[in-house]
């Protein structure tokens, strides 16, 4: 059967240097690419040093990668010409980064179109001011030239625009080229609440980072520094990033995502032999310490380890494994001169056996979620939650109870701080991080102040189901509508203590389901599946057991989608770090009384056209689409065309859409400093294959750090929103308008168009006051506030109102 056009409900769940080389190439917006300039003189970049089996603290290296371009290119019709400007050290080598006094050689060529005499200058401009370093009359003859003078690299860590200007008569000429002075040391410190940090699989810009340290009341970000199964390797910051962003304040939380247990599905396992275990922890650690140091994270730190879950009844055996191979991650670490970490679930990954090694991890990092951002008292966020802790009731508050915890307390979620939306997840801290002293504000010593402003009901969750008919899911509650907002009724299931609600789906106003968890169960046997055919005035309860699964992890969220009143499907997103999306899926054919399990790739969200046909997109990176023909037994990924320009962005794949036609509509979000694009992919054979319809060109201002929310009605018109704006767009006439969408804000998360006029927006807005480098009460202690709204319009979009939630 096909399933024509329902509207999708959504569920809570110093940038990078441009340069020009002669036109050869483009460098790419996220900084994690190492760009290479094709000097002569240039060699292959060394590998990081190998440590010894039993060396004592790491020597620093002199040597490190180059991860920007050295020039920029300059083409002009002068009598003297500039051609290229870069760097290179005492070897001769091409690179930007430095330590203090290191040699740094500067170097210039050119054309001169006639004999003559020139004045060449350089000069610095970075943390310790800005100041000549070197001035000289040369005697150029026509044709090709070149020079090169030798200076210290600054004292003062951090970035310099090196300059390099001539001056022949009436002409003047200038390049510029990044020197990144590095800081000899790092620092382990304590953040303690109620200082938070995110993380995610891949990373933000530095446009993105400054606006949350200004907006957001997050001060830690998670740095992967990789591992053989860190999912994200393209999105390895480089020094460049890092010391950017050490200069806007940030401290970090390092970790390394290696082999997991050897009871797991997961394709890199460690030995399930004790012995050879401790020898593989000591390998990883050696691994990670040299990414670190690469990183520019160059004396003490602390670098955790993410151990994913295993299951809450693995064998004595497989714990024994673990626990030697997390036995021989912080040895090996300690012998290095650094503190070790581990993450890790505290009923799954069993975090307490390592308490009793010899020695122990310094500092552990618990992974104990919540659902839709409920905090202790049953109060909902989105999903900051300034009140949350790092006590776990699966650990015991005798271990690592000396400042010595971080706790991730909520999953993949979408979050806006200064009208910026990323997808992340939440986390606690009491417990060490990892500085760069010297570079940006310190931050440390004393208590900030965070705290909400306002805490207003969250809306979790909506879905539009006709002009009149609609469904949001509010601070747990559902409410229903038959008047287009008008008015609200609360349907929500009675129930015994707390029951999270986990999904809602309905077909219309009359059909629905629900799915929740019984009370307090986070690693409950099975779910609550509820049922209503008549708007919610009663509901038919079913259960749904969840024993014998590949994966024993806590739900971290789930998604309901029901093809007709008989065929659904139920996606679990189990607890995992960012590096991983594990997910579950059930199939009902008798409208979600009795349940199969099939297979699931990702732990994200599913759309089906009818029993046999549907997708499942995202993932850590957010790229990926799988697509399955069997009702979820078994997927393939679809591969999406991408226009060569765009093969270097970051690339937010959607969940197809059909219009009451049968075409298929692929919204994909390639997001890049200065250029990002959206897609438009359309396919005429029920999503078997897809093509680039519309490529638009978005603000070069505008870097979107998820993919932009898009809705398709069943006459073939959309709607995306961008920023405060929003684009329209309709097939099979392929045209496409920018509307100024006056009231609607930034943040939009969601959008859900039942026709070309009539729609819905989720919206989230956050912002903080005040100051995070004033700890201990300042003149501006830091204040938080978070809204979520829901808007409608009756115009395709053009114009917004509130809608009113009782």
């Amino acid at each position: 059967m096909l399933r024509f056009h329902r509207s999708h409900k959504v569920l809570h769940g110093f940038t990078a240097l441009c340069l020009l080389l002669a036109g050869l190439f483009i460098s790419r917006a996220n900084p994690a690419l190492s760009e290479r300039v094709p000097q002569p003189s240039e060699t292959a970049e060394p590998e990081n040093p190998t440590l010894p089996a039993d060396s004592p603290p790491a020597v620093l290296s002199e040597t490190f990668q180059v991860f920007f371009p050295a020039t920029y290119v300059a083409i002009g019709s002068q009598s003297i010409q500039l051609n290229v400007a870069w760097l290179t050290g005492a070897d001769g080598n091409v690179k930007t980064n430095f330590l203090p006094g290191n040699q740094v050689r500067l170097n210039v060529s050119g054309e001169a179109r006639r004999n003559a005499t020139i004045g060449l200058q350089w000069s610095l401009d970075g943390p310790c001011g800005a100041s000549v370093v070197s001035s000289e009359t040369l005697n150029l003859t026509a044709g090709p030239w070149s020079h090169s003078t030798t200076i210290a690299a600054p004292d003062c860590p951090g970035f310099y625009i090196s300059t390099v200007q001539t001056t022949y008569q009436f002409e003047t000429d200038h390049l510029d080229a990044l020197l990144t002075v590095l800081s000899p040391t790092s620092d382990v410190v304590v953040y303690t609440f109620p200082r938070q940090g995110f993380d995610r699989c891949y990373l933000p810009t530095i446009e993105q980072m400054q606006n949350w340290w200004t907006n957001s009341p997050y001060w830690a970000f998670n740095i992967y520094l990789g591992g053989s199964m860190f999912f994200c390797q393209n999105d390895i910051p480089n020094e460049a990033w890092v010391y950017q962003a050490a200069e806007q304040g940030w401290a970090f939380i390092l970790t390394w995502v290696g082999p997991q247990a050897p009871c797991t599905n997961f394709r890199e396992k460690i030995s399930s032999n004790p012995t050879t275990a401790r020898s593989q922890g000591r390998s990883e650690a050696e691994a990670a310490l040299n990414a670190a140091r690469g990183r520019g994270f160059l004396s003490n730190a602390v670098i955790y380890y993410d151990m994913e879950g295993y299951g809450s009844t693995a064998s004595s055996a497989c714990r024994e494994a673990v626990d030697a191979f997390i036995l021989g991650w912080s040895e090996r670490l300690h012998q290095l001169g650094v503190k070790a970490g581990g993450y890790g679930s505290p009923a799954t990954s069993h975090i307490a056996d390592w308490a009793d090694n010899n020695p122990a991890p310094d500092d552990v990092w618990i992974a104990h979620w919540v659902y839709y951002c409920r905090d202790d008292n049953n109060n909902y966020y989105f999903c900051y939650n300034p009140n949350a802790t790092v006590w776990s009731s699966y650990l015991a508050n005798t271990l690592w109870a000396n400042h010595q915890r971080l706790r991730q307390y909520t999953g993949g979620h979408r979050e806006t701080w200064g009208g910026v939306s990323l997808v992340i997840d939440s986390n606690a801290l009491d417990g060490e991080l990892t500085r760069i002293p010297g570079l940006g504000p310190e931050a440390v010593g004393g208590e900030p102040e965070a705290v909400l402003l306002s805490a207003t009901p969250t809306i979790q969750a909506m879905q539009r189901l006709s002009p009149q008919a609609g469904w949001v899911l509010r601070d747990g509650h559902l409410l229903l509508t038959d008047d287009g907002g008008g008015s609200w009724r609360d349907v929500t299931p009675s129930a015994e203590g707390v029951s999270p609600i986990l999904a809602v789906e309905f077909l219309d106003s009359q059909q629905g389901w629900l799915a929740r968890l019984p009370a307090q169960l986070e690693l409950s046997p099975e779910i609550e599946i509820l049922r209503t055919a008549d708007g919610g005035l009663s509901w038919e309860s079913s259960s749904l057991s969840l024993a014998g699964g590949a994966y024993d992890s806590p739900i971290a969220n789930a998604y309901l989608e029901f093809s007709d009143a008989q065929n659904g499907f139920l996606a679990l997103k189990l607890q995992s770090g960012g590096s991983f999306s594990l997910g579950r899926l059930f199939a009902t054919s008798d409208g979600g009384q009795t349940w199969e399990e099939r297979l699931l790739p990702l732990g994200e969200p599913v759309a089906f056209l009818d029993a046999e046909r549907g997708w499942t997109a995202g993932g850590p990176a957010g790229d990926q689409l799988f697509h399955t023909l069997d009702g979820g037994r078994t997927w393939q990924p679809q591969h999406i065309p991408l226009p060569a320009e765009l093969d270097y962005g970051q690339v937010f794949i959607g969940l197809p859409q059909f219009d009451a036609g049968g075409a298929g509509y692929l919204p994909v979000t390639v997001a890049q400093t200065g250029g990002s694009s959206l897609l438009v992919l359309r396919s005429q054979d029920l999503g078997s294959s897809w093509e680039v319809a519309q490529k638009i060109d978005l603000d070069p201002a505008f870097t979107p750090g998820i993919g932009l929310p898009f809705s398709l009605a069943s006459d073939g018109a959309w709607r995306v929103g961008i920023g405060e704006g929003m684009l329209a767009g309709a097939e099979p006439r392929g045209v496409f308008q920018a509307l100024d969408a006056t009231g609607l804000p930034q943040g939009v998360i969601a959008l859900d168009f039942d026709g070309s006029q009539n729609g819905w927006a989720l919206a989230q807005e956050g912002n903080c006051y005040g100051e995070k480098t004033s700890p201990g009460g300042g003149d501006q202690p830091l204040r938080c506030e978070q809204v979520t709204r829901l808007l409608a319009t009756t115009d395709g979009g053009q114009t917004w109102r509130d809608i009113i939630l009782p």
